[in-house]
C-alpha cells in the first residue's frame, strides 16, 4: 500500500471537438452574452482568441494567464455550489446526472490529470468532496493509503471516485480499471463501498458502475 498506483489516459487525441459539439446545442449568442456579463467588453476577443472554446478559455483562466478572468472562475464555483445543493438533501448516487454535471464543472479546462473522491454517508448523501492527487497531462499517482485515511476521517460509508482525461479520450484505460479494483478491495477492509468511478473528458463522462466495471 505504500507504493502509489498510477493510471494513464487512454490515448492522446485532442479534445478540440468536444466544446464545438456541445456548443451546437447551445446558442453561441447566449454564450457570448453570459461571457460579456462576466468578462466585460473583452469577452468576445478572449473567446475568439481561444478558438471559441469555453474549455480552452476556462483552462487559460485556471492557469492565471488571463487578467480579469476571476469572475469566470467565480461563475464556475457558483455553478458547482448549485449542484452540491441538489446532492446534499437526498441520495447522491441516486442522482448520477448531478454527479456527472458537478464533475464536468470541477474538471473544466483543467490541463492536467487529477483524482478526486466524493465521500458519502450511509444514505449516500454527500459529506465532502476532495481533489486528492494531481498529475501530469497523461497520468496521476494515486496512493490508496491516503484515500483510506480520508475515508476514515469523514467516517464515510461509501465513495465515488473520479478523474479526468485532458487528452479528450473518455474511455477508461486498463490502468484505470486496475486502480478501481485495488481501491475497491482496500476500502472494503474498512467497510467503505466504492459505488462508482467516473471518468471525465471535456463534456463527456463514463460511469464504470453503469458498465458493470465496479
Amino acid at each position: 500500500m505504500n507504493t502509489p498506483a498510477s493510471f494513464a489516459s487512454a490515448g492522446a487525441k485532442s479534445s478540440e471537438s468536444l466544446s464545438s459539439s456541445s456548443m451546437a446545442a447551445y446558442p453561441e449568442c447566449e454564450v457570448l452574452e453570459a461571457l460579456h456579463a462576466l468578462l466585460g467588453a473583452d469577452a468576445g476577443l478572449l473567446y475568439e482568441a481561444h478558438g471559441r472554446s469555453l474549455h480552452r478559455l476556462v483552462g487559460a483562466a485556471r492557469d492565471a494567464s488571463l487578467p480579469g478572468c476571476e469572475p469566470l472562475l467565480c461563475g464556475l464555483r457558483l455553478a458547482r455550489a448549485l449542484l452540491v445543493e441538489e446532492m446534499l438533501p437526498g441520495e447522491t448516487f441516486g442522482s448520477p446526472k448531478a454527479v456527472a454535471d458537478y464533475l464536468k464543472l470541477h474538471f473544466a479546462g483543467q490541463g492536467h490529470e487529477s483524482f478526486a473522491v466524493l465521500f458519502l454517508n450511509a444514505q449516500h448523501g454527500l459529506i465532502a468532496f476532495e481533489d486528492l492527487f494531481r498529475g501530469t497531462l497523461t497520468q496521476t499517482s494515486v496512493y490508496p493509503r491516503e484515500v483510506l485515511r480520508r475515508a476514515l476521517r469523514y467516517n464515510a460509508a461509501a465513495v465515488i471516485l473520479a478523474h479526468n482525461h485532458p487528452s479528450g479520450m473518455v474511455e477508461p484505460s486498463r490502468a484505470d480499471l486496475a486502480l478501481t479494483a485495488a481501491l475497491k478491495d482496500a476500502l472494503a477492509f474498512i467497510d467503505v463501498r466504492v459505488l462508482d468511478h467516473v471518468v471525465v473528458a471535456g463534456s463527456r463522462t463514463v460511469s464504470m458502475a453503469e458498465r458493470g466495471l465496479v
